[in-house]
């Protein structure tokens, strides 16, 4: 009987030390997390490349192309049963809201053919969008999408643009509309 007590007694000394290495492995793994840098949201061309050639419509039957892409433009991308898309649509909508102007705000609305399980989710983003920005809803394959080189969501780009130029991506990320100047659009 006193062997099976003593076992016990080291048995519950090693279930102790456990859980304290445990908890002491936690929270150096949350202080760690909270101190490394966000990292940059590149989902597609990088700064100073060139936006390739596309051409589309916007869901109110507007055609759009690379050529519409004024100097500070800004270009995003979002996907439904994306959980980062849904997180970040609301500030999206307030910050594009701010602009002072939805016709340099272009929101692609990315949704796989066939995918019938997402096709409530993206007309409830595009109408989301719609009062902020000019929409195109389209395939991962898509002209804006190709354009962009888009690989990831949620993906954001702010464009610079000069007379007979074609556009080129300025920034990247989610700082994209916070970068653009409040009067240039």
């Amino acid at each position: 009987m006193v062997y099976l007590a003593i076992a016990l007694v080291v048995v519950g000394a090693l279930c102790a030390l456990d859980l304290m290495l445990t908890l002491a492995v936690l929270r150096r793994l949350r202080k760690q997390s909270s101190a490394a840098p966000v990292p940059t949201e590149e989902g597609g061309i990088p700064v100073g490349a060139t936006v390739a050639p596309f051409s589309t419509r916007c869901i109110e039957g507007m055609p759009l192309t690379e050529r519409d892409l004024t100097d500070g433009a800004v270009v995003s991308f979002f996907a439904p049963g994306c959980k980062p898309c849904r997180d970040k649509l609301p500030r999206f909508v307030e910050q594009a809201g701010a602009l002072q102007g939805r016709r340099q705000v272009i929101a692609v609305v990315v949704a796989g053919s066939g995918e019938r399980r997402y096709e409530d989710e993206a007309q409830a983003m595009a109408e989301q969008l719609s009062p902020v920005a000019r929409v195109v809803r389209e395939t991962p394959e898509g002209p804006c999408a190709s354009a962009f080189a888009v690989n990831a969501f949620p993906s954001q780009f702010a464009v610079s643009a000069s007379d007979g130029e074609p556009p080129a991506v300025a920034a990247v990320g989610d700082s994209v509309l916070t970068a653009v100047p409040a009067g240039r659009v």
